[in-house]
């Protein structure tokens, strides 16, 4: 049993550890409420499309005499009519199309919500791994900096430096210390939010290992108007007002009823002039409406296709927005890429830099103060690196938002 439990440990570590973005997106999309409630509305607006296309329900009329009615025939006991109504042709296709159209945008609104929540994903996870990244280069430059006091400490000993040069190194150890408490303390606030994203409980631990890819070169530019899912959203709310537009046409047009009203009969004990069969009566019937206000139906005709110009409206504004956004985020990408070019410069030349001040330091004991001042430098482009690549990332992740990929 304990060997059991051992290889279970070590199979659910393993699974968490091999979690990747991808991963966490499919976790988000099956979870997330919102996007589950919109396709529970997809479903039922479905529901309406054979509700649009049945006939209207037949009318039964029934009705009984307390007193027999005197008819020449014979005493009437009552009557008994069954009507139907028949719409005028091709108006149920109408409202079935409508509904389908309305259905439509429920479920391309569904796709909007799906890139929405990607993209939201993204942007949480992105800064975890910027987060753990600079917890490690503030790492690394603690063990920097108290090598770098060791080592003064060692010549001051010596009579090869003075004791200031220790100090220093002293002061700026404790300030890197801060700042990794103060990383620490941002990682919680940082898991709640991925967390609720995919709808988990906030404790539930997130693997994060390696790094964020490298700032690759900007070569594509996606069509901005074929897959963006709100354009999508309002291409379906013009074809479904469109659709109204037809169905409502046929207010215009008579609903044309049919049906028999059967009239039961009984033979009087009494004699008279007139025949008295007692024969049951049956009679054929028909009825039809007449849409004489036609006010009423030209303003309903007249109402869907007001809403698609404004639809037709929207979009365009829409697009005009999209536009805006797609190339400043362009831009951005550009620089961001641009700007890790130029810290993976400076930080070469930097290094380079502070080698020579090192050479000179253990030769001469002097010059400490700068070298600790490249070194900070150093480490600073290097979280200013980490800070370019998550931007870069970020930036390509609302890119893909606005094309909808």
């Amino acid at each position: 049993m304990r060997i059991f439990i051992f290889i279970l440990s070590v199979m659910s570590a393993v699974g968490l550890s091999g979690q990747t973005l991808e991963d966490y997106l499919n976790i988000a999309l099956e979870n997330n409420p919102g996007i589950m409630a919109g396709k529970m509305e997809y479903k039922a607006a479905l529901q309406k499309v054979p509700q649009a296309r049945a006939m209207p329900e037949p009318t039964l009329n029934l009705s009984v005499f307390p007193r027999p009615m005197m008819l020449p025939m014979g005493n009437q006991l009552g009557s008994i009519s069954v009507m139907q109504m028949f719409p005028w042709i091709g108006s149920l296709k109408a409202r079935s199309t409508q509904a389908n159209r309305v259905a439509e945008v429920k479920n391309s609104s569904i796709r909007v919500a799906e890139n929405e929540l990607i993209w939201k994903v993204k942007n949480a996870w992105y800064p975890l791994f910027e987060l753990e990244a600079k917890i490690r280069i503030q790492n690394d430059l603690l063990r920097v900096l108290e090598a770098g006091k060791e080592l003064a400490t060692d010549r001051f000993q010596y009579g090869q430096a003075p004791m200031v040069d220790a100090i220093r190194a002293d002061i700026m150890i404790d300030e890197v210390k801060t700042e990794i408490a103060l990383l620490e303390q941002k990682r919680k606030p940082l898991l709640v939010a991925f967390n609720r994203l995919l709808n988990r409980k906030d404790d539930t631990p997130v693997p994060i290992s390696g790094g964020l890819p490298e700032p690759e070169g900007v070569a594509r530019r996606d069509s901005l108007l074929d897959h963006n899912p709100v354009l999508t959203v309002f291409n379906n709310r013009i074809q479904a007002s469109a659709a109204e537009e037809k169905a409502r046409t046929f207010m215009r047009k008579p609903v044309i009823g049919a049906g028999i009203q059967y009239m039961p009969l009984v033979k009087r004990s009494s004699r008279d002039l007139f025949p008295n069969t007692g024969m049951d009566m049956v009679m054929p019937m028909a009825s039809m409406t007449i849409p004489i206000w036609s006010k009423k139906y030209d303003a309903a005709v007249e109402e869907s296709r007001l809403e698609q110009i404004a639809l037709a409206d929207r979009k365009l504004e829409m697009e005009n927005d999209l536009a805006t956004m797609y190339e400043m985020t362009w831009y951005d990408l550009e620089k961001n890429a641009q700007t890790y070019a130029l810290l993976n410069t400076q930080t070469v030349k930097t290094q380079q830099a502070i080698d020579l001040l090192l050479s000179s330091y253990s030769n001469a004991g002097k010059d400490f103060e700068e070298i600790l001042r490249m070194q900070r430098q150093l480490f600073r482009y290097q979280m200013e690196k980490v800070s370019a690549q998550t931007q870069y990332q970020l930036t390509c992740a609302k890119l893909d938002y606005l094309t909808g990929r």
